[in-house]
């Protein structure tokens, strides 16, 4: 039996959800490495930049072992990275957690293995 105490509380709550995509996308164009980027959002991250890291993994901070980055600004991409393009490229859109706190991976890709 639901008491008017428990009906009251179950009123006074209410909640809304809203996803939102970022892309990465690594590509050639002119024997380079290219990177696209692109978000649903209607707000940019916070801090966001486009990393291509040394090595191979993703370090566990990605800041760490930056081969090449750039901010995120739209007008920046598609942006040539200047690398040769190959086989196992890492590659991560990252930004800040909270306002001036550490960066955290927001997408991650790899290219592909070249048959």
């Amino acid at each position: 039996m639901t008491t008017a105490t428990e009906t009251q509380a179950a009123i006074a709550e209410a909640t809304a959800t809203k996803s939102y995509a970022w892309t990465l996308t690594a590509f050639q164009q002119h024997g380079n490495l290219w990177l696209r980027w692109s978000s649903t959002a209607p707000f940019r991250a916070q801090q966001g930049q486009i990393h291509v890291y040394e090595g191979t993994s993703f370090p566990s901070n990605p800041q760490d072992k930056t081969k090449k980055w750039t901010w995120d600004d739209a007008q920046n991409t598609p942006w040539d990275s200047g690398l040769p393009w190959g086989s196992n490229w890492y590659c991560a859109y990252i930004a800040e957690r909270p306002p001036n706190g550490p960066y955290a991976y927001v997408v991650q890709v790899i290219t592909p293995q070249e048959k």
